[in-house]
């Protein structure tokens, strides 16, 4: 993979490292993640900060996070809507980014965990398997972990964030 995916990958994907369950109906899990947020993490392109905001959706049930990271490759902007699919009962995140990468997953939650699977097609067509898993801490934190697929289908570590509530 790329530095460049990489950096998509650690940008569109991180959009979906949603908070704990809180109770109450499956969108009311997505809430948790409602905030500005600041993000610290490495990937293969070196070390990405940035920040993230994330509000309901004409009051929700989804929401639409905007981000903006930073790495050694540049900056990237991208926005993400995360839902609960009723029908199909499982959470969806479909994005895009400022270099035209398309990211749509499918989540589940169980323990104070997110796992998430799915792709990111990049302008050119290439398709990178991706999956992830977001974990609370203590705090108010998230950890983040991005995992691709290489060729075999062996998952390989390709970046991972914290992302923290920021001060209001």
């Amino acid at each position: 993979m790329t530095k460049r995916i990489a950096a998509i990958v650690m940008a569109l994907l991180a959009c979906a490292s949603i908070a704990s369950a809180q109770g109450g109906s499956t969108e009311s899990q997505l809430g948790a993640y409602v905030g500005k947020w600041t993000i610290d993490g490495t990937g293969s392109a070196g070390k990405v900060s940035g920040s993230e905001t994330c509000a309901w959706f004409s009051g929700g049930p989804s929401l639409v996070c905007r981000k903006t990271t930073q790495d050694t490759v540049g900056e990237t902007d991208s926005i993400a809507i995360l839902s609960f699919d009723a029908a199909k009962k499982q959470y969806v995140l479909h994005g895009t980014d400022n270099t035209g990468a398309v990211t749509t997953l499918t989540g589940t939650f169980a323990a104070s965990t997110w796992k998430w699977l799915g792709e990111v097609r990049t302008v050119d067509g290439r398709v990178t398997a991706t999956r992830y898993t977001v974990r609370d801490m203590t705090g108010g934190s998230r950890s983040l972990d991005i995992e691709t697929q290489a060729k075999g289908g062996t998952w390989l570590r390709a970046s991972g964030a914290t992302y923290k509530r920021a001060p209001r």
